[in-house]
C-alpha cells in the first residue's frame, strides 16, 4: 500500500527509492513543462499575444518568400516602384483604422459589438478613400518617379479601391483580437500570404505586367475581406455576445470621441511611423535605391510585430481586468524581453549576410541596405518598451499622452529622414529610428517599471451627478493621470 501511494504521489518507496526516482524523474520535468505551457495558453494575455506573434512569424516568412520571388521575377526599378505604391496603400489605409477603439471597447460592448465593428469599418474606409484621392491629387507636389503612374486614372482608381479594402482588412485583425479570437488572425493572414504567391506567379508567368507585385499584393485582399467578415458576424460575434451578455453598454459617440481625441492622433502617428517613412524615402530616392531600402525595411518590420502584438494583447486583457494591470504588465514585459532580445541580436548579426546571398535578395540588397537592417534590428528593443508603456496608457485611458509619445517618435524620425536621406545615404533612416526610439524609451522606462509594480491605483468613488449614471466603460484614471487628462479619456 505504501509502495502504491509512493508511486501515485511521486515519492520514492522504502527500499526502492532509486528505481522509482529513475522511473519518474525524467517524466516529471516533461510533465511540468507541458503543464506550464498549458498554463500560459490558458492565460488570455499570452494566448492572444502568442497567436498574434505566430501571425507575425508566419506572415513574415510568407512575406519574405513573396518578396524573394518578386525580386527574381522583376528588375530593381519595377521592384522599387511597386514597393513604393504598396507602402502608400498601407500608409493611407492603415492610418485611418480604428483598431484600438475595437480592442478597447469590444470587450465591454456586449450586444453592441457588431454595431461598433460596422461603424469603425465605415468611418475608417470612407476617410481612407478621401485621403487616397487627396494623395493622387497631390502627386505633382511629390514629383517622384515611384508614383508617376498614379496620375493615370487606370492606375489611380484601383489605387483608391485598394486603400479602402486594406483599411477593412486591417481592422478585421483588431476585431478578432477584441473578440478574444486572435487565433484566427494567423489563419486569415496565412491564407492571404499563400494566395499572394499564386497571383504573383500567375501574373509573372502570363503577361507579366510592370505592376504585378502591387496587383498580387492587393487583389487577394479584396477576395478575402467578405468571407472573413461573414465568419466574424455569423460565428464569432454571437459567441461573444453570449459570453458577455451581462455587459450591454453601448459606447456613446461622446465616449468614443473622447477616446479618439488622443488615441486617433497617436494611432495615425504610429501607423505613419511604419508606413509613411518608406513613402517619404521613396519620394526622395530613385526607384532602384528604393528597391534596396524596401527589403531592409520590410524585414525590420517583422521584428516590430513581436512588440506591437504583445502590446495589443496587453490592451485587450488590461481592459478585461483593469485591477490586475500590474501583473499583466509584468508578464507582457517579461515575455517580450525573453523573445525579442535574442531575435533582434540574431537579425542584427546575421540578417545582412543572409539577405545579400544571390539566391535571396542579392540583386536587391547592398551594404547600405544591410546597415539599415542592423540599425532597425537594434532599435526594436527600445521600441518594444515604448509600445508596452503605450498599451498601459490605453488601458488607463490616457490617450493624450499616447498621442504625445507617438507624435514625438514620428516627427523625430521624419526630420532625420527628410534632412539626411538620399540615394547614397539610406542608412540615415536606420540611424534616425534608432536614436529617436532610444531617447523616448529612456524617458518612458521608469514609468513602465512603476506600472509593472503598482498597476493603476483606483480612484476614490465620486457620487454621480443627479440624473446621471457612472460610466461603465472607462476605467478610473490613476492619480498621476488626472492632471494630464482631466476628461479621463483614454
Amino acid at each position: 500500500m505504501a509502495d502504491r501511494k509512493a508511486v501515485e504521489t511521486g515519492a520514492p518507496a522504502p527500499g526502492d527509492g532509486e528505481d522509482v526516482a529513475g522511473l519518474l524523474g525524467p517524466e516529471r520535468p516533461l510533465a511540468s513543462r507541458l503543464a506550464r505551457l498549458r498554463g500560459e495558453l490558458d492565460n488570455p494575455l499570452f494566448r492572444n499575444a502568442y497567436a498574434l506573434m505566430l501571425n507575425g512569424g508566419l506572415t513574415g516568412v510568407l512575406g519574405l518568400g513573396f518578396w524573394i520571388a518578386a525580386g527574381h521575377f522583376y528588375g530593381p526599378a519595377d521592384f522599387g516602384r511597386n514597393a513604393a505604391v504598396i507602402q502608400a496603400v498601407m500608409c493611407i489605409g492603415g492610418m485611418t483604422t480604428l483598431n484600438y477603439v475595437l480592442m478597447r471597447f469590444i470587450p465591454q460592448a456586449g450586444r453592441s459589438s457588431g454595431r461598433l465593428i460596422l461603424a469603425t469599418y465605415l468611418f475608417g474606409s470612407v476617410l481612407a478613400v478621401v485621403l487616397g484621392i487627396g494623395f493622387v491629387l497631390s502627386l505633382a507636389w511629390w514629383d517622384s518617379p515611384n508614383y508617376n503612374q498614379l496620375t493615370d486614372l487606370s492606375h489611380a482608381i484601383p489605387f483608391v479601391v485598394f486603400i479602402a479594402a486594406w483599411n477593412v482588412f486591417t481592422q478585421q485583425d483588431a476585431a478578432l483580437t477584441g473578440l478574444r479570437h486572435a487565433g484566427w488572425v494567423p489563419v486569415k493572414n496565412t491564407a492571404y500570404g499563400l494566395v499572394k504567391f499564386v497571383f504573383l506567379a500567375g501574373l509573372a508567368w502570363t503577361f507579366a505586367p510592370s505592376d504585378g507585385i502591387l496587383l498580387a499584393t492587393m487583389i487577394p485582399v479584396i477576395f478575402l475581406v467578405l468571407p472573413m467578415d461573414w465568419f466574424v458576424f455569423r460565428r464569432l460575434l454571437p459567441e461573444h455576445e453570449e459570453l458577455t451578455k451581462d455587459r450591454h453598454h453601448t459606447p456613446t459617440p461622446r465616449e468614443i470621441g473622447r477616446y479618439l481625441q488622443g488615441d486617433f492622433i497617436g494611432t495615425v502617428a504610429s501607423h505613419s511611423a511604419i508606413n509613411f517613412i518608406p513613402l517619404l524615402v521613396a519620394a526622395k530616392v530613385s526607384e532602384t535605391a528604393n528597391g534596396y531600402f524596401a527589403m531592409a525595411w520590410i524585414f525590420g518590420l517583422m521584428l516590430d510585430l513581436l512588440a506591437l502584438n504583445m502590446a495589443m494583447s496587453l490592451t485587450v486583457e488590461g481592459s478585461h481586468a483593469a485591477d490586475d494591470l500590474a501583473r499583466t504588465t509584468r508578464d507582457a514585459l517579461r515575455r517580450t524581453l525573453m523573445l525579442l532580445v535574442p531575435v533582434s541580436l540574431l537579425v542584427a548579426l546575421a540578417g545582412p549576410y543572409l539577405l545579400s546571398l544571390p539566391f535571396l535578395f542579392g540583386a536587391h540588397f547592398n551594404d547600405e541596405a544591410g546597415l539599415v537592417l542592423v540599425l532597425l534590428a537594434l532599435s526594436t528593443l527600445p521600441k518594444a518598451l515604448i509600445e508596452l508603456y503605450v498599451g498601459v496608457l490605453r488601458v488607463r485611458s490616457r490617450t493624450r499622452l499616447v498621442a504625445l509619445i507617438q507624435v514625438l517618435r514620428f516627427v523625430g524620425v521624419v526630420i532625420g529622414v527628410g534632412v539626411f536621406v538620399h540615394d547614397d545615404h539610406l542608412a540615415a533612416v536606420g540611424w534616425s529610428v534608432l536614436l529617436v526610439q532610444s531617447a523616448v524609451a529612456l524617458v518612458v522606462l521608469p514609468k513602465l517599471r512603476r506600472a509593472a509594480r503598482t498597476g493603476a491605483p483606483p480612484e476614490p468613488p465620486v457620487p454621480p451627478a443627479q440624473g446621471s449614471s457612472p460610466d461603465p466603460v472607462t476605467p478610473p484614471a490613476p492619480a498621476d493621470a488626472r492632471q494630464a487628462t482631466p476628461e479621463g479619456g483614454k
